[in-house]
C-alpha cells in the first residue's frame, strides 16, 4: 500500500465503514451493520485497488459491490457505486469536497440496490400523482354559498353555551 511519507492534515478524511449489515429495500437502508471509523489514514495517497486491499483487512471479508454516500444524503438519493479508478477518484472529490467526511457500505449479498431504488422512486412518483390530484383545488368544482340574508333555523341571539329552547 502507498503512503505519504509525510501527511499532512490537509490528506485525511474520515471514513466510516459500514459492513456484515443487510439492505433491505424501501426505504433502503443499511440495516444492523459493524461500524469502524477511520480517520488516521491518508487515502488520499491510495489507488482503488490499494483501497479494496485496506477495505478486505479491515472487514476481514472481500465483497465487489461496494458504495459509498455522503452523511448527509440518504441512501436512495445520494449512494455511488465503487468499482474502479474513476470511481475512487470520484469518492476522494466528493469526500475533499464535503467536510471531508464519507459513508462505505459494503454489500456482502449482491442486492439489487439500484432496482430497488429506482422501483422506490417509482412508487413514490405514482403516490405524489395520485396525491397532487386530490390535494388541489379546481376551478371545476362549484360551491353554493348561502345568502347573507337567509332565516336560520334558530334565534341568531343563542350560543353554543345556551341550553335552552
Amino acid at each position: 500500500m502507498a503512503s505519504s511519507q509525510c501527511p499532512t492534515d490537509r490528506n485525511f478524511i474520515v471514513v466510516d465503514f459500514h459492513y456484515n449489515g443487510t439492505f433491505p429495500p424501501n426505504p433502503l437502508v443499511y440495516f444492523d451493520p459493524d461500524r469502524q471509523s477511520v480517520r488516521d489514514v491518508d487515502f488520499s495517497a491510495f489507488d482503488y485497488e490499494e483501497f479494496m486491499e485496506f477495505l478486505q483487512k479491515l472487514t476481514r471479508s472481500r465483497s465487489k459491490d461496494i458504495y459509498f454516500c455522503l452523511p448527509q444524503e440518504s441512501l436512495s438519493q445520494g449512494i455511488h457505486t465503487l468499482v474502479n479508478d474513476g470511481d475512487y477518484k470520484e469518492f476522494l472529490d466528493l469526500t475533499y469536497a464535503n467536510e471531508r467526511r464519507m459513508n462505505v457500505y459494503v454489500d456482502q449479498y449482491n442486492e439489487p440496490i439500484f432496482e430497488w431504488i429506482e422501483e422506490e422512486e417509482n412508487e413514490d412518483q405514482d403516490y405524489s400523482c395520485e396525491e397532487d390530484e386530490d390535494s388541489v383545488l379546481s376551478d371545476t368544482y362549484s360551491v353554493d354559498h348561502e345568502e347573507d340574508d337567509a332565516e336560520y333555523p334558530f334565534p341568531a341571539t343563542k350560543t353554543m353555551g345556551d341550553r335552552g329552547c
